[in-house]
């Protein structure tokens, strides 16, 4: 994790930061509510979608989010965030398209990620087809920057 968090505690000492793992099941939010930066990092796509898309786990982004904190996504703890996800054939075992529901931080887009890495042009193409918004393709060093409305701000490639 702290890939994640040397930078931002570089410039932010008095950041307070906790690390909230999702590779376990069961998480108590509250122990996480003074946090003043939240990362989702990366990991297997539809076991976060599986375990983490869920009525508690938004209402405490949208907390979050609602205080003031930042929600900051990579990869995986990216795709998590919006209201629908765009999981690559690259990144799941059936090596198909999905469209899977997600938290709905934001709704007027669906990334992809790993865009360049993973050759994924022809398929985000094909599962924009099937959604009525665009999927902006993100590169493993590129970032979007986002208002706590889900707009979108910059971004950075």
């Amino acid at each position: 994790m702290k890939k994640y968090t040397e930078v931002f505690q570089s410039q932010f000492p008095n950041l307070n930061t906790d690390y909230l793992l999702l590779d376990t099941e069961q998480i108590d939010f509250d122990i996480y509510l003074d946090a003043d930066l939240i990362i989702i990092g990366g990991g297997n796509t539809e076991k976060y979608i599986s375990t983490y898309v869920n009525q508690e786990f938004k209402n405490y982004i949208d907390h979050m989010l609602n205080k003031g904190a930042k929600v900051i996504g990579f990869s995986a703890g990216a795709l998590l965030l919006g209201e629908k996800v765009y999981v690559s054939p690259n990144d799941n075992l059936d090596h198909q398209i999905k469209i899977k529901n997600r938290l709905g931080v934001f709704s007027q887009f669906l990334i992809s990620v790993h865009y360049d890495s993973w050759n994924d042009k022809v398929n985000k193409d094909r599962a924009e087809e099937l959604v009525n918004v665009p999927i902006i393709p993100l590169n493993d060093h590129s970032c979007l920057v986002l208002d706590k409305l889900g707009n979108i701000i910059e971004k950075i490639d």
